[in-house]
């Protein structure tokens, strides 16, 4: 497990807010922040912010590391990003890992954000002990991580787990399963902008409309997953995000669906599991990853 007095200053560098604070070898949160990221303003702007974020830390706690979960498709040695960051122009090119070693001297790992709340799942989350899974996030867009024999599936390029670039029936996955396309379809049935707790809220109250859209997308999730069972036959699937807050109705609504889309001889091969690690997955996962990256695992 290494050494029990490690701590770690980490980062989680979202589009909207980065977050930030201490993080032991045991995956224990002390004190957190947030921070606007302002990403707009471009990866210049966000690269000083976290050094000016940082440095105070630094000055004042010593820590033996800096762990950061980000945005984007990050080449895990170089820590450079190579793709899938919009949300902060220009950040692709740029390496938070380097910026931050050469600022203070420490050492640095950097890992893609839906990878690190993977790596939470299976350390302090609803995957603990499962040597093979893949977790899903839900939100904005479809993301996730692979863990095959609990090490980290990147593949050849570090895109690995990009499936909400997935086509079903025609359909870009991610713009119809999840959460944006949700509230899209419910706008183009209704006419009204609702959010996801109105519109599960008007689902659950039986309008007809709306159970309609739902039933929809719930199908159209569970048949990405099912896909996803198929080729990589996990033994589970962890899904996070917004919508794993409706907890165990949405459990039973997704698994029961799931297993219409798979084939008897697949039905309950996978188990599914509603993510744990918490708000500050991003965090965990990028400790376990800066341990996995200096071997003290």
């Amino acid at each position: 497990m290494g050494n029990p007095f490690v701590n770690l200053l980490t980062f989680d560098i979202g589009g909207t807010h980065i977050k930030y604070g201490f993080v032991s070898d045991t995956g224990v949160v002390g004190d957190t922040w947030v921070a606007d990221t302002e990403g707009k303003r471009g990866a210049e702007f966000v690269l000083n912010r976290l050094l000016e974020l940082a440095a105070p830390l630094v000055e004042a706690r010593r820590p033996d590391g800096i762990a950061v979960s980000s945005l984007g498709l990050i080449d895990p040695l170089t820590g450079f990003v190579t793709a899938a960051a919009e949300a902060i122009p220009d950040y692709v090119g740029t390496s938070p890992l380097q910026v931050l070693a050469d600022a203070f001297n420490l050492p640095v790992a950097v890992e893609n954000d839906v990878n690190c709340v993977a790596l939470a799942e299976g350390w302090r989350g609803a995957a603990q002990g499962v040597g093979n899974y893949i977790a899903l996030t839900v939100g904005t867009g479809i993301g996730g991580g692979i863990v095959i024999d609990h090490r980290l599936y990147r593949g050849h390029r570090a895109a690995a787990g990009e499936w909400g670039y997935m086509r079903i029936a025609d359909k870009l996955w991610e713009d119809h399963a999840s959460m944006r396309g949700l509230i899209d379809a419910a706008r183009a049935a209704t006419g009204q902008t609702l959010d996801g707790r109105a519109i599960f809220a008007a689902h659950d109250g039986g309008d007809p409309v709306l159970r309609q859209v739902v039933d929809d997308w719930l199908t159209l999730l569970a048949t990405g997953i099912a896909n996803l069972i198929y080729a990589l036959n996990p033994q589970r699937v962890v899904i996070g995000g917004g919508i794993a807050s409706r907890g165990q109705r949405f459990h039973d609504e997704i698994e029961s669906r799931i297993n219409e889309c798979l084939l008897p001889d697949f039905r309950d091969m996978s188990e599914i599991a509603l993510a744990t690690a918490g708000n500050h997955a991003g965090m965990i996962g990028a400790v376990r990853n800066w341990l996995t990256a200096k071997r003290l695992f």
